[in-house]
C-alpha cells in the first residue's frame, strides 16, 4: 500500500520545551501506534527529537510564534505556502516549502485552513484548546475570545477530535450562545471523542524507593488551579514540613527551600516523578484529558484528581479529592502510609495499562486513509 503523506498542522504553546508540548506528545503517541502507513509532514519551530526518531516523518522548520495567544491570529505565511504547494507548478520541487501531501491533519482550528487547501483534500482536526468563556474569559492578554473562530475551524472539517466527553459537552454548549441549531447538530457530528492512550513501552513498575515529594507537574496558570493549590500547600506546610514540592514547570524560582523547580529532559523528568511520593492534578478549565497525570500514572505513582468528570474518564475509580479537607487528608495518609503509596501506585499501572489498549487510534486511522 502507497504511504498517505499527512501535513500536520502544529499547535506548538511551549516552545521553550517542545520535548515536554503536549503537541508532540499526542502526535509522538499517534505516529508510533499508526506504523508506517503514513508519512507524516511536520512544519515546527524546531526539531523535536522525540519524533525526529521515526523514519516516516519529515519535519520542516518554519517561522511561526511559539506564543499561546499571538499564534492563534497570526497564521505563519512559510505555513501558507507549504499548504498550497499543491496548487503550485511542480517546477517548484526544489523550494524547501513544496511539499506533497494526501491530507491535511490540523491541531489548531483558530486558522482558515480551507483557504489554501484545494477542495477535494480532507481535512481532520484535533483540537488541543478552546478559547470559551468557561475556560478563558477575558484578560489583558485576550481581549477578544477566539471561539468562534475556532468553531469555524472546525466546521472546515471531516472529523474533529477532542479528548474527553466532557470537553464536547463544554464547547457544544458554549457554540450554543452564538450558532443555530443546524450548526449545533453539524458540531455533534464533527466532534468526536479520542481518549489518549499510554504508550506500552513507557509504563514501568512502581518504585520502591520515592522522595518525600508531592509534584506539581503541569503549567503554573490559573486554568490549570495552580493559584489555589499553592495557597492550599502553604497552608498544609503550617501543619507539616516533612516534604518539599516538585514543580518542573515553574516559571520563576522560589525562595522558600522546599520548592524544588529543577527541570530535566523527558527520561529523567519521568524517572524523578516516578520517585515522587504522589502528583497532584487540580481542575482543568478546560476539562480535556491530562497527560501529566498518566504521565504520572504510567510509572506507578499516586496521583491525586481533583474531582472533574473528565478525570473520570481517564481513571473512574482514581484517588479524588473534593475540597480542602479532602485533600489534606489524602496527603497525610500518603506522608505516613507507605502501605496506601504502595496500594495506589499499583492501582495506577493497572490503569495505565489498560489505557494503553487505545481503541481510539482505530478511529483515527480510519479517518486518515483517504
Amino acid at each position: 500500500m502507497k504511504q498517505i503523506r499527512i501535513l500536520v498542522i502544529p499547535n506548538i504553546t511551549n516552545s521553550r520545551d517542545i520535548e515536554s508540548d503536549s503537541f508532540f506528545d499526542v502526535l509522538f503517541q499517534q505516529i508510533n501506534q499508526l506504523g508506517n502507513d503514513f508519512f507524516w509532514i511536520v512544519p515546527t519551530i524546531k526539531q523535536s527529537k522525540r519524533i525526529g526518531g521515526f523514519n516516516n516523518v519529515l519535519q520542516i522548520p518554519i517561522d511561526m510564534s511559539g506564543n499561546m495567544f499571538h499564534m492563534r491570529v497570526n497564521m505563519p505565511l512559510e505555513l501558507i505556502k507549504i499548504l498550497q504547494t499543491s496548487t503550485l507548478n511542480k517546477n517548484r520541487t526544489n523550494d524547501k516549502f513544496y511539499v506533497e501531501y494526501d491530507i491535511v491533519y490540523s491541531h489548531l482550528m483558530d486558522w482558515n485552513i480551507r483557504r489554501y487547501v484545494p477542495t477535494k483534500k480532507k481535512i481532520i482536526g484535533y483540537a488541543h484548546w478552546w478559547e470559551g468563556s468557561y475556560c478563558n474569559g477575558l484578560s489583558n492578554f485576550n481581549n477578544h475570545l477566539n471561539f468562534e473562530r475556532e468553531i469555524l475551524g472546525t466546521l472546515q472539517t471531516e472529523i474533529c477530535f477532542v479528548n474527553t466527553l466532557a470537553q464536547k459537552k463544554r464547547v457544544i454548549e458554549e457554540a450554543k450562545k452564538t450558532f443555530n441549531e443546524s450548526i449545533i447538530s453539524q458540531l455533534e457530528n464533527i466532534i468526536q471523542v479520542y481518549h489518549l492512550s499510554i504508550p506500552k513501552e513507557s509504563i514501568k513498575e512502581p518504585s520502591d524507593s520515592r522522595y518525600r515529594m508531592i509534584t506539581f507537574n503541569h503549567r503554573t496558570t490559573t486554568y490549570k488551579g495552580f493559584p489555589k493549590f499553592m495557597k492550599w500547600m502553604n497552608e498544609f506546610r503550617d501543619i507539616r514540613t516533612d516534604f518539599e514540592l516538585w514543580i518542573p514547570l515553574a516559571d520563576k524560582k522560589y525562595d522558600e527551600h522546599w520548592i524544588d523547580t529543577s527541570s530535566y529532559s523527558k527520561m529523567k523528568y519521568l524517572d524523578r516523578l516516578s520517585k515522587s511520593l504522589v502528583c497532584v492534578v487540580p481542575k482543568d478549565k478546560h476539562f480535556g484529558w491530562s497527560i501529566s497525570g498518566t504521565d504520572s500514572m504510567m510509572v506507578g505513582t499516586p496521583t491525586l484528581f481533583e474531582e472533574s468528570d473528565n478525570y473520570r474518564e481517564i481513571f473512574p475509580k482514581g484517588l479524588f479529592y473534593s475540597n480542602k479537607r479532602e485533600f489534606f487528608s489524602i496527603m497525610n495518609n500518603l506522608l505516613d502510609d507507605s502501605k496506601y503509596v504502595k496500594e495506589w501506585g499499583l492501582k495506577s499501572i493497572r490503569r495505565a495499562k489498560e489505557l494503553s489498549n487505545n481503541k481510539s487510534i482505530q478511529l483515527l486511522r480510519e479517518n486518515l486513509l483517504v
